[in-house]
């Protein structure tokens, strides 16, 4: 209440104490008046309607006299009438305003002209002026009746009617009003102080518990059951209470989570100013806290970074998030520490956006590892291509010696025994038989070697090229083995170099071997075709199929050695190779050669 001296303060229940009791007492005295007001007015209208029946039946009874000019009639009937109580003046005056009789003789005679006298002279219905006030200093009524007979206008009765009776009755109201409202007052203040304490004790609890919260006793609990609002208040804050312990138990713990985080973290405003960070970003950095905190993000991003553009960071915000963002964060003295970072838009509860918040993992150690991997890799293949042609080598060698050791010593063996069979007697007929037995083994053995150099290196595919290489290597396939084929082969000789051709002629040779051994297929088709930038080679069968992924993508360490030769040829001639394979369908190899390649690739 601020109309209080100051230094003087209510408690809330006084408050609601004399908030209540002044609307009571308001109430009492509209209330009051109001019926003050009502009954002056039925008691107005009453006196008015007796004081017009008194000059009424006045009226009535001055027809006669007034026709026979009998005066002292009408004498005695206004002193009659006189004698009714509240009545002060009594007149009788003709249409012309002169007065016929008074109940004050010295006035008998007067003319009156006056606005009320005229007024009640012209007037053809009883009627009444408001209360005046006479010489003995009291209100009246002016009430007046016309006196007719047969239409004729005999005169009028003027009748004044002591306004003293709806005083008497008023004052008298007034003062039950008065008493009336007095013990409604001493009750209010009764029912106004018990109605304060219901209302303001539950507040007062409320407001100690408020108090207890915000001095960080997160326990506080009400124990008020009520149902209505302040109930319904109590619950809420209990309510309130819980969930502010648990927000404040999760802010420590995120809190502890954030300061002990190994990743740097980063808040970032949508002016590029940096809000807040976490101790890992200092130590990583080398700053202070306070020397990064409202500094633009470019002190430790550089401004080429496209995402911390003013576009690409608009660009951020409106898609919400960045993950596993790889770029360099800039120390204090000018180094640079490659992080992966991923960052997400922070919202008020309105939805605006008012910041990112970014975390970066130190990737220097990753970094270092994949490069070791990279080398590592490149020496792998290094080794494989010189091992691959190693074995190439090898194969050459092993064939010619075949071809040029084995196959002269298995022709010097099958002349010899020719010979030997020739010298022979017609009677050695075992011997004979013998001798051809050998000699047909010995040409098969012969073939056996041939085919088993050409396998090893092939003097088909130097001799008469690739594409007939390829056919009769499936035929041989379809000779040997019980199995249909079709090939169906674009004209692709100036395509390759000669090492190239032995690599390409390799994966068909082994993908073929692949199919007779282990698929159980009982078709298979090979389709060489050529565009404009690649060259492709699908072969693909019908057999029992394999997990493709499972043994490409699980388990490569555990595949058989043609498979990793296979992916190895692939690389080194700059393609790709993809196998496909599904249980009881079969398989489909396909390799993919760009036309712009040269020699193998190390």
């Amino acid at each position: 209440m601020k109309f209080l001296p100051q230094g003087i303060r209510f408690g809330l229940r006084t408050k609601l104490t004399i908030l209540i009791e002044t609307l009571i007492v308001l109430l009492v005295l509209v209330t009051g008046i109001i019926t003050t007001m009502r009954e002056k007015e039925t008691l107005e209208a009453e006196l008015r309607k007796r004081g017009l029946a008194v000059a009424a039946d006045l009226a009535t009874f001055t027809v006669r006299p007034l026709l026979l000019n009998d005066l002292p009639s009408l004498r005695r009937f206004i002193n009659h009438s006189m004698e009714q109580d509240y009545v002060r003046y009594l007149m009788i005056i003709d249409p012309h305003g002169r007065v016929i009789m008074h109940s004050d003789l010295d006035e008998v005679g007067q003319t009156y002209q006056d606005q009320l006298s005229l007024a009640a002279i012209h007037s053809e219905i009883p009627g009444y002026s408001p209360p005046s006030v006479l010489k003995q200093r009291e209100h009246c009524y002016d009430l007046f009746v016309p006196v007719r007979v047969s239409g004729v206008r005999l005169g009028t009765v003027r009748l004044g009617y002591s306004y003293m009776a709806v005083e008497q009755e008023v004052a008298k109201a007034q003062q039950q009003i008065l008493f009336i409202g007095l013990v409604t007052t001493m009750i209010g203040v009764i029912l106004a102080y018990l109605l304060a304490t219901f209302i303001a004790s539950p507040i007062k609890q409320i407001t100690r518990a408020i108090g207890n919260v915000a001095n960080g006793n997160l326990d506080t609990r009400l124990m008020i059951k009520r149902n209505d609002e302040i109930g319904t208040l109590a619950d809420s804050f209990n309510k309130m209470t819980e969930d502010l312990r648990r927000t404040t138990i999760s802010k420590d713990y995120v809190d502890s989570i954030i300061g002990s985080m190994n990743d740097t973290l980063l808040v970032i405003a949508p002016d590029l100013k940096i809000q807040s960070v976490n101790r890992t970003t200092c130590e990583l950095l080398g700053y202070r806290e306070d020397e990064l905190i409202g500094n633009d993000i470019h002190l430790l991003i550089s401004q080429e970074e496209r995402i911390f553009r003013r576009e690409g960071f608009q660009r951020l915000l409106a898609e919400g998030s960045i993950v596993n963002y790889e770029m360099d964060y800039i120390t204090k003295k000018g180094k640079r520490i490659p992080v992966l970072f991923s960052a997400a838009v922070l919202k008020d509860k309105n939805g605006m956006d008012i910041g990112v918040v970014g975390i970066a993992r130190d990737i220097t150690e990753r970094k270092l590892t994949e490069e070791a991997l990279r080398e590592s890799e490149r020496e792998l293949h290094f080794l494989s291509s010189q091992l691959l042609k190693a074995q190439e080598e090898e194969r050459r060698r092993l064939s010619r010696e075949l071809h040029d050791e084995l196959g002269q010593s298995l022709m010097v063996l099958k002349l010899k025994l020719r010979s030997i069979r020739t010298g022979l007697s017609p009677e050695q007929v075992k011997l004979q038989k013998d001798c051809d037995e050998i000699l047909s083994y010995i040409n098969e053995v012969t073939e056996n070697v041939r085919r088993l150099s050409r396998d090893l290196s092939p003097s088909i595919l130097e001799d008469l090229g690739l594409s007939a290489a390829i056919r009769w290597l499936v035929e041989t396939t379809t000779q040997y083995y019980p199995i249909q084929s079709s090939l169906d082969m674009a004209d692709v000789e100036q395509v390759f170099s000669q090492n190239s051709k032995i690599m390409l002629y390799r994966l068909i040779q082994e993908s073929l071997t692949n199919i007779v051994k282990h698929a159980q297929a009982s078709r298979m088709s090979i389709v060489i075709s050529k565009s404009s930038d690649h060259v492709m080679c699908c072969i693909e069968d019908d057999g029992k199929g394999f997990d493709a992924k499972k043994m490409i993508h699980n388990n490569f360490n555990k595949k058989g050695l043609g498979l990793v030769a296979m992916y190895e040829r692939t690389r080194m001639m700059g393609g790709t190779l993809d196998i496909w394979s599904q249980r009881e369908t079969g398989t489909r190899i396909t390799v993919t050669i760009p036309m712009n390649q040269g020699e193998m690739q190390v």
